[in-house]
């Protein structure tokens, strides 16, 4: 079937343009008219219009297509173009004109194209390799430093696995920019997600002279010095740019001239205009040239041309493909005289285009970056099952390995990775937890954890805070205990019946993928753990993603578990507004309640600050100790919580008092958006009075008319009554994860397996069993329905 179709995408039986149902963008505009004005320049709009539609295939067939990448390539240019500038802004790397070159210089013929149709047209399109046995992996020679992924929706790849040749089990994408990918987190097919490299960019804002003084002192420092020493010796270097297609050919060549005398050239892999690299390069410069997309530009110092750089372009973004520089004039710096001269050619364009590096960046070539960005590698497995025995597989041949000359695994010899056993330890040291304060979320902060450890784990050795910091900054934080239990040595989650949500803190700007690097520390450090255990958490949120997958690099096995069920509300208008869309019974059960409380003397307060917060907390414990409610096993907590909400200005603590006798409290946190119902309480004696009704409606109407927030939510527990107040449910979800590498790890593996698959038994046969169970119910009732009814003839 795959050949049928590969045939009929090489005699162009179809028109992918008009299955695209859209009309050509601007972006692949370009591109297509650079190929059809090389095939034949005289052509006019309406004949290569005309000639794009006849060379594309024809088809009215919905999902995935398995065609020869190199053959079928062509027919299908234009609507990859038009796919790439729909999802990624015609991302260069992307373009058709870089990706045909490749194929035609480094494909064996061997690569695949897969492209996805709906009724709307194209939906998705890649490049994949066979590597064998049932793996698949991205078509990326060296020349490809960003891979195109280009899908409407990353759940298409669970299809993919079944349409692909043979039987597919795992498919490897390499340097993925997460910028220009689809979302992997949605993605339901276990994954493994490491880094790849660390690019970096200069985003021009503003003008050249504030850049450049946000740059280390040592950087324009060194750079003024080698302008000198130029200027010295030979004057002031030229900065020649060359934007022509006719010119790209020669430009190629001086370039490989530059290489080949380096140490590329003593390597054998420099570029020159005699092999297929310098073919290549010549060949997407020529095309991206056309549309005015490629630039050389070239640095002169005196009669030598010192430092080449190859680039393309689109409307926002500048890539630099290749640098090279003549190393006999190393002592100038010309690769660094020249990147000067390109960011501040490029900060005086009027339309400004991001410069992307595209390269594993050293320190010193961040000192030039304003942004930088983690290229990921993604491995993706049919199953839990596939996923679960490669990484059973691995693990149990790193165990093999013997290390040579006494080295360690090369994790445990290069870490960067740091811990403390407190926030106050953080603190004392001058890290800066400014990003992980408590003003978005109470419980994804600093703060939050600093209660549990002072009021909870105070007397705990196990507590670890792991992270990666960047000039006293921490970036991501994992807060942990380590315990055991017997046997057995846990990493578990910092969090306990206190916390409604768990999750590592995170900085705007941080990796998650260095979670990975935390977790393998965290396990190292407890004599190599046997069980990791996180809860609660969101199983929506990128940290719950970056955890499974950091457990999946680390050849972990994780499961997922339900924790709890989470009402909230979405809050829409006022409080009248919110009043309409409740229940005419929990509308009249308000009126009626509040009606008599009032009737009978009874007054509702809130304490929102620190003033008299002492007796509020008195207050408080009075009613928590007369109430239904289990004595607080750690009691210095809650009174804790309170006093640093009230110095927070988060606090909203509701007390319902009839005359002098406060017979209900509520303890509820508002931080920036959202109202959080923490903990409830009532004198049994009142219960007729409804006062937890009462002081609820009182408390809901505070924050969705004074505080205005967007959410309120009820934490924990499915409870039938928090439906009632509430309009939406979610879920909370853990995971627990065992170390196949020891011993104790692989029995408490297969003890997990042995009651999964238990469990699951069971509800297919309950499953089975209830509709039998229905039938026989009804077959009764008829039998017992005849018995009681008379019939003709009898002596009833």
């Amino acid at each position: 079937m795959f050949q049928e179709m590969a045939h009929a995408a090489s005699d162009g039986t179809a028109a992918l343009r008009d299955a695209l149902g859209q009309p050509p963008c601007p972006t692949a505009t370009a591109a297509t008219a650079s190929r059809s004005t090389e095939q034949d320049p005289g052509l006019d709009d309406d004949r290569r219009k005309c000639d794009s539609l006849q060379d594309c295939p024809r088809t009215s067939a919905t999902g995935w297509e398995i065609l020869a990448a190199k053959t079928a390539f062509p027919a299908f240019a234009d609507a990859w173009d038009h796919l790439n500038a729909r999802l990624y802004d015609a991302h260069p790397f992307f373009d058709s004109r870089f990706i045909a070159p490749l194929l035609d210089h480094f494909g064996t013929g061997s690569e695949k194209l897969c492209i996805h149709r709906t009724r709307d047209g194209i939906s998705g399109a890649l490049i994949l390799c066979s590597i064998g046995l049932g793996r698949w992996s991205c078509f990326r020679p060296s020349q490809v430093q960003a891979t195109a992924v280009m899908l409407d929706d990353v759940r298409l790849l669970e299809t993919l696995l079944n349409a692909l040749p043979g039987w597919a089990w795992t498919i490897e994408l390499h340097a993925v920019d997460p910028r220009y990918a689809p979302e992997f987190s949605r993605l339901a097919l276990p994954q493994i997600v490491d880094a790849q490299a660390r690019t970096i960019g200069v985003q021009p804002e503003g003008v050249f002279g504030d850049y450049w003084d946000g740059r280390p002192k040592n950087l324009a420092k060194n750079i003024r010095r080698y302008f000198r020493r130029v200027e010295t010796e030979f004057g002031a270097p030229r900065l020649a740019l060359h934007v022509d297609a006719g010119e790209m050919e020669t430009c190629i060549s001086r370039y490989g001239d530059l290489e080949t005398s380096g140490w590329k050239g003593q390597a054998g892999t420099a570029v020159s205009g005699d092999n297929p690299q310098g073919a290549f390069y010549s060949e997407v410069l020529r095309r991206f040239a056309v549309t005015n997309q490629a630039t050389v530009y070239e640095l002169h110092i005196g009669s030598h041309l010192a430092s080449s750089r190859l680039v393309i372009s689109n409307e926002h973004m500048l890539i630099i493909l290749k640098t090279s520089y003549d190393e006999s004039l190393a002592r100038f710096a010309p690769g660094r005289l020249l990147l000067y001269r390109v960011i501040e050619e490029q900060f005086s364009q009027p339309a400004r285009k991001t410069i992307e590096f595209y390269t594993n960046a050293t320190s010193d070539q961040k000192e030039w970056a304003t942004f930088g960005c983690t290229m990921q590698n993604i491995q993706i497995f049919r199953s839990p099952l596939y996923a679960a025995a490669f990484s059973v597989l691995r693990a149990v041949r790193q165990n093999l390995r013997v290390p040579r000359d006494g080295q360690q695994d090369s994790d445990a010899a290069i870490d960067p990775v740091e811990y403390r056993k407190s926030i106050a330890d953080l603190r004392a040291e001058q890290y800066d937890l400014g990003e992980f304060s408590a003003q978005d979320h109470l419980e994804a902060s600093a703060d939050w954890l600093e209660l549990l450890e002072s009021n909870v784990y105070a007397d705990d050795p196990g507590v670890r805070h792991y992270f990666r910091a960047e000039k006293k900054s921490p970036q991501v934080i994992l807060p942990v205990r380590l315990t055991t239990n017997g046997p057995v040595r846990s990493v578990e989650a910092l969090s306990n019946y206190y916390t409604s949500l768990y999750a590592p803190l995170v900085s705007h700007d941080a990796d998650l993928l260095s979670l990975r690097d935390l977790l393998a520390a965290a396990a190292r450090d407890h004599g190599d753990a046997h069980a990791m255990h996180f809860a609660p958490m969101d199983p929506e949120s990128s940290t719950f993603h970056a955890l499974l997958t950091g457990l999946r690099a680390n050849d972990w096995i994780p499961f997922r578990f339900f924790c709890f069920g989470n009402w909230f509300l979405r809050v829409e208008g006022n409080w009248e507004d919110y009043l309409r869309k409740r229940s005419a019974n929990l509308r009249s059960a308000i009126r009626r309640r509040c009606k008599r409380f009032a009737a009978d003397g009874g007054t509702l307060h809130i304490a929102t600050n620190p003033e008299h917060v002492e007796n509020s907390i008195a207050e408080f414990q009075a009613i928590y100790s007369a109430s239904w409610k289990k004595p607080e096993p750690y009691p210095d907590f809650v009174p804790a919580l309170i006093r640093r909400l009230a110095s927070m200005g988060m606090l909203r603590l509701g007390f319902a008092r009839l005359g002098e006798r406060t017979i209900a409290a509520q303890l509820w946190i508002v931080d920036r958006q959202k109202a959080s119902i923490y903990k409830v309480a009532y004198h049994e004696q009142f219960a007729s009075y409804s006062p937890g009704t009462v002081l609820t409606a009182h408390l809901l109407q505070h924050v969705i008319d004074k505080d205005r927030v967007q959410e309120v939510d009820f934490l924990i527990g499915d409870d039938h009554y928090k439906r009632m107040w509430m309009s939406d449910r979610r879920e909370r979800w853990g995971i627990v994860a065992y170390n196949p590498r020891t011993l104790i790890g692989c029995a408490l593996l297969l003890k997990e397996i042995a009651g999964r698959t238990v469990r699951a038994a069971a509800a297919a046969l309950r499953r089975v069993c209830l509709p039998v169970r229905r039938l026989l119910s009804r077959n009764n009732a008829t039998k017992t329905a005849n018995c009681d009814t008379p019939h003709k003839g009898s002596r009833w």
